[in-house]
Formats: structure tokens, sequence, C-alpha cells
């Protein structure tokens, strides 16, 4: 999908776009399902959009998690659309992860990012019977989403072991909060970090960051920002550009096997490219 140059579209445009790759998510995300093992919806809190679909490998015993956070600017989205963003971390031998959490005006951010630590305990409890490896989850994102992995992964949080996140994948998030309107971000919130760039408090082993060359220029800006941040801190980084991407394509390295966002995101998680866990020592 060819983005502007400037990295901004014309409103029709940006909604013509968000409809074309929802519908290219969902045929995909049904060929993922016809092809691999999975549980859709499950619960993880009282609220309706406390849940998860979880998807398998088709070896007996699987090994990582990768957990993906949705867009839609904390007004819309859905975990039940982007079970195709498994695709090349099942193949190796991970599990995948797609949840969902409360939008606009049910919960505004950062209360939003509790529903996703409350989500990840419940991930790291199920997997620990499904043959997964509890004490290697690793937390994603796009857009919306990688604002919630940000704050989630390092930030610290009293209800979530700050251990339990090992490595985290943002794609095309602003982490400077100021933009945001109100109706989104509760700035009252004790959890309210203005910039989530600064006061970074917690250091997972690798985060990735990535934007599209024709991303909003605040993705692109704010990618290069928080991967400076995190080294200047003695933490482990690395930055991609996705080509011929803007916002809404901007996760196409992340979906694609064999894409260098992919390779490196199964590097990360400890997955060999076409070893399933299984068959590994």
């Amino acid at each position: 999908m060819s983005g502007v140059t400037s990295g901004a579209q014309p409103e029709g445009a940006a909604q013509q776009a968000v409809a074309r790759a929802r519908g290219a998510m969902v045929t995909r995300t049904a060929a993922v399902r016809a092809a691999y093992p999975h549980l859709l919806g499950v619960a993880y809190g009282p609220a309706p959009r406390h849940t998860y679909d979880l998807y398998l490998p088709r070896a007996e015993a699987a090994g990582p998690v990768i957990v993906f956070l949705h867009g839609g600017g904390f007004h819309t989205g859905e975990a039940g659309g982007v079970g195709d963003h498994g695709l090349p971390y099942l193949q190796a031998g991970g599990i995948f992860v797609a949840m969902d959490y409360r939008l606009v005006p049910d919960a505004r951010f950062p209360e939003s990012a509790a529903d996703v630590e409350r989500g990840l305990v419940a991930v790291r409890d199920e997997v620990r019977h499904r043959g997964g490896d509890p004490e290697r989850i690793h937390l994603s994102g796009h857009s919306a989403g990688a604002v919630l992995a940000a704050q989630v992964g390092l930030h610290r949080s009293p209800g979530l072991d700050p251990d339990l996140v090992k490595g985290l994948v943002l794609i095309s998030g602003t982490y400077d909060l100021g933009r945001q309107p109100e109706e989104v971000v509760d700035r009252s919130s004790p959890r309210y970090v203005a910039d989530l760039c600064a006061g970074i408090e917690h250091l997972p082993a690798h985060t990735i960051t990535v934007a599209g060359d024709c991303d909003f220029p605040h993705a692109r800006r704010d990618a290069v920002r928080l991967a400076e941040a995190i080294c200047a801190l003695g933490g482990s980084a690395e930055q991609f550009v996705e080509q011929d991407a803007d916002h809404f394509a901007a996760n196409r390295g992340f979906v694609t096997p064999g894409a260098a966002v992919a390779e490196a995101v199964k590097s990360m998680m400890g997955l060999e490219a076409g070893v399933p866990a299984s068959r590994r020592g």
C-alpha cells in the first residue's frame, strides 16, 4: 500500500485506506484460522472487551509468546481482525495472542493500559497449560496499540511483574501524549506520563521500533526518539523503516513471513527460522 510523501492523507483517503487494510486483514485472518489451532474470545476480565484470541502452532510443544495490541486511535479496532499478524511466528513454533482492551469512552488511556496488564497475567497462566513458555512473553502493538505496549513495557505498574514482558515491538506509535485530546487521555491519572520516551522505568531485554517511510511525521520521529532513549539508558533497541508504507501499512514487515522486521522479532523471541520449537534441543 503506497503512502503519500508528506505522511498525511486527506480524511476521506485515510478512511478508505483503513477500510482496505482491515478488509485484507480479515481475509488473511480467516486463512490463519483455517491452518492453525485457536481459541477465540478468551475472557480475561469482566468487561465485554476483556478478551483475547489465542493461536497455537501445529507443533505439540509451543515456544515463546507474542501478544499483539491493535490500533484504532483508542476509539476503534478489534482483535478478531488481526489474527493474520501471527503467521510468521506460528510458522516458527511460537504462540500468537491478539488482545482487545476497552476503548473510549469506556476507558481512557492510561486506564486501558491496566486492561493490557490484566490480560498479560491471564495469557501467562493460559500458555503455561498449553505447552508455551510463560517466561518468554513479548508485547507488540500498532499505532494506539504501540502506545499501550510502550506504557506497559517501559513504565512500572504495581499490578504487573516488570519482568513479565521480555521484549517489545512498537509500530507507528506516537509517544508524546500531549498531542492527544482529553477524550482519549486522562491526565489526572497517577499513571499518566506526558512523554513515554522520558522517565522510562523498566527496560525489557530488547525493543524494536518501526515506522513507515511515509508515516505521520510524529510517528517517524517518535520511533527514533524512543529507541535512542532506551539505548541512552543502556538498553537494547533497533529501528526499522518500512519502505513505501504509510501509517496503515507500517506493520507490513511485522506480518509478512521472511520480512526484515518479522525476522528480527523471531530472533528476539528465540525462534529459529523454519524450525518449530518442538524440534529444537
